[in-house]
């Protein structure tokens, strides 16, 4: 009989197994890397159970202050599905006990997967998200072209860290999905090992940022932002085509990203950038 207790950083190597497997059958590709699900562990912005049996993490969930909630549950598990039944029941009671008002939940495209359980649960389909992605070939990247006085610096975390997520928190501010976030919990998930950041400077001051990372073996920008008094000038271009070129010293084949469906003018920039859609995700949502 499965067990549940929180989850701890012991429980990360088995975690990155179990959401591989989870992944793939779900999504239908990896998503989440040891980085991310420690970093999630870690935060005191949310809390985590597993669920075990005969010593084997066969369950996961975390419930996140913003309403963000995971459910993750072996796929070869014949009673897969009233686990994760079990598991949104923990974690629809938890986020609401940490006052979260509104429930986030992603899912695959497929209808018989996890989207039924939500479903069940209250759930309702509410946005759609584009994986998109762009392999690398030495011979044909694109140049970096910055605006007139416009130059790229190097990132150093302890020096440049607070400044990018102030920029990030104000680039993202009011879009859809977007959630502001402590710069303790934003560090543990973009500050991490093997992430770094695109950084572009105009008279000494910060004016767009990528943060990047490695993710399922490819390259990976995180969170791309504009300074919206500099929209307009290419900068977003710029700096997408620099990640590339840092993806490819890298050794990584291709670079990744997530845009949210409804977002038009980020889908042309990455459609001009050269990426296409890979994968698609729902978001699903509730009332807590």
């Amino acid at each position: 009989m499965p067990t549940r207790r929180p989850a701890t950083a012991d429980d990360v190597p088995a975690l990155t197994e179990l959401y591989l497997a989870y992944d793939v059958a779900e999504l239908g590709q990896p998503e989440m890397d040891a980085s991310d699900i420690g970093a999630m562990i870690t935060t005191d912005t949310g809390e985590s159970v597993v669920l075990e049996e005969d010593g084997h993490v066969i369950g996961f969930a975390d419930a996140a202050d913003s309403g963000e909630i995971e459910t993750v549950v072996d796929p070869q598990r014949p009673d897969r599905d009233d686990l994760q039944r079990e598991l949104l029941g923990w974690v629809v009671d938890a986020a609401r006990g940490r006052g979260a008002a509104r429930l986030e939940h992603f899912t695959g495209p497929r209808p018989d997967g996890a989207a039924r359980l939500l479903a069940e649960a209250g759930f309702a389909h509410a946005r759609t998200v584009w994986r998109m992605r762009r392999e690398l070939t030495g011979d044909d990247l694109p140049e970096v072209v910055l605006p007139e006085g416009v130059e790229l610096r190097p990132f150093d975390a302890e020096r440049d860290g607070r400044v990018v997520w102030d920029l990030v928190q104000r680039g993202f501010d009011g879009t859809f999905g977007s959630h502001r976030r402590p710069f303790e919990e934003w560090a543990l998930f973009s500050l991490g090992p093997g992430r770094d950041a695109v950084c572009a400077y105009d008279a000494g001051e910060l004016v767009a940022v990528a943060t990047t990372g490695p993710r399922a073996g490819e390259g990976h920008v995180m969170q791309l932002t504009v300074d919206p008094s500099q929209r307009g000038r290419g900068l977003a271009l710029a700096l997408l085509h620099e990640a590339f070129r840092r993806d490819t010293a890298a050794g990584h084949p291709a670079t990744s990203l997530t845009v949210d469906g409804e977002n038009a003018s980020a889908r042309r920039l990455y459609d001009k950038a050269g990426m296409a859609v890979t994968a698609e995700f729902h978001r699903w949502e509730r009332d807590a």
